[in-house]
């Protein structure tokens, strides 16, 4: 069918013969000095122990929050809103 009405399509370099692959390495090899051919480098390691440095200095725990509830539980102001809390209760058994 690619020859509708005796036309045939133009003729275009078949890209991966070897021959093209063989001429594209030699460009590249050859005709690039080291400085001009950059390479391409990716250090996760150095980040990744970044990352994790940071993470160890924050608390797992919220202390100023948890000293503000103590407070509020010792001078008996700590409020419990039981419809929140059993929905709450509710939407957690439904997550499982």
């Amino acid at each position: 069918m690619a020859e509708i009405n005796n036309i045939k399509p133009p003729l275009q370099p078949d890209i991966n013969s070897t021959r093209n692959v063989a001429e594209r390495k030699s460009l590249t090899s050859s005709s690039l000095t080291p400085a001009q051919n950059p390479v391409d480098k990716v250090s996760l390691s150095d980040t990744l122990s970044q990352l994790e440095q940071s993470l160890a200095e924050v608390p797992v725990v919220d202390a100023a929050k948890v000293e503000t509830i103590k407070q509020a539980i010792e001078d008996g102001s700590y409020q419990i809103d039981s419809q929140e809390l059993a929905r709450k209760m509710i939407d957690f058994e439904g997550d499982l």
